[in-house]
């Protein structure tokens, strides 16, 4: 079985026709990796949200004005970080609902499903994908403007999204700080960015590596005008590596050595006689 049918493939449907269940399977593929797209290319306007998000966060320590119901969230009622984040996460959809017109609808919900997955999910034992999570979230107030814009996060996605907001963080600082363009911090920028050498590889179109080139060309184009700082003015493109090809040559040397370990087995068996 191939990744595609792995991960991806439909449930079991009786077709005459199986072009359609693969087609059917890629478009599926095609459709998440579009949504992945779109999610790393909200990064750099996560800060108007954040910031959304911290005014939801007043008056929701009185948990006993809020009682929780566990025909909802169940155990979750039993946590009292998750059910307050619960009822942070039901403000900032009230607040996206009663102000849709002035904000970007689809960033504000791709910061919410990355808020959501930090600090609901990550490290805690809930099954819930962030989906499912919104769903009952919704269910207290009703309001389901999220609906069609909130996505599902992995692992893998989370830490990368978060290390992309963690470059737009720090550039924020340089620009903003006491003291605009602070070498110090043009220096902690340009060396976390420098932490992800060799994270790429050639003609790659991972989501990540296109948003750390964008974060470059945003860095390079604000920075050329800064009056100091010029040894951290430019972040160089980053190093890539050749992995498909070491792919290639890995898949290639498997191979050889299953079909090798095939025949050896096959002449022992014919001489065993």
């Amino acid at each position: 079985m191939d990744l595609y049918q792995k991960y991806y493939a439909p449930n079991k449907v009786i077709s005459l026709d199986n072009n359609y269940l693969i087609n059917k399977s890629k478009n599926n593929i095609k459709f998440k990796i579009i949504l992945c797209k779109k999610v790393y290319k909200s990064v750099s306007l996560f800060d108007k949200y954040e910031e959304i998000k911290k005014k939801c966060n007043v008056g929701t320590d009185e948990l006993s004005n809020n009682p929780c119901n566990r025909l909802i969230f169940g155990e979750g009622c039993n946590d009292r970080s998750f059910y307050r984040n619960c009822l942070i996460a039901d403000k900032y959809i009230i607040y996206l609902n009663a102000n849709a017109s002035k904000l970007n609808i689809n960033v504000a919900c791709k910061y919410f499903s990355y808020w959501a997955y930090k600090e609901m999910l990550k490290n805690n034992h809930y099954t819930y994908s962030v989906p499912e999570l919104h769903d009952n979230i919704m269910k207290i107030s009703n309001f389901n403007i999220c609906k069609k814009y909130v996505e599902n996060i992995s692992t893998e996605t989370f830490l990368n999204i978060d290390n992309l907001y963690k470059l737009y963080q720090n550039f924020k600082e340089i620009l903003n700080g006491d003291e605009p363009f602070n070498c110090d911090k043009a220096k902690k920028c340009v060396e976390f960015y420098k932490t992800f050498e060799g994270t790429c590889y050639l003609d790659s179109d991972d989501p990540f590596c296109i948003g750390l080139k964008k974060f470059r060309e945003a860095y390079n184009t604000t920075m050329k005008s800064a009056p100091k700082c010029e040894e951290y003015k430019i972040l160089q493109e980053l190093q890539k590596r050749p992995e498909k090809y070491a792919n290639k040559i890995a898949t290639a040397a498997i191979t050889a050595i299953s079909f090798a370990s095939i025949m050896t087995y096959k002449v022992n068996k014919c001489y065993s006689y």
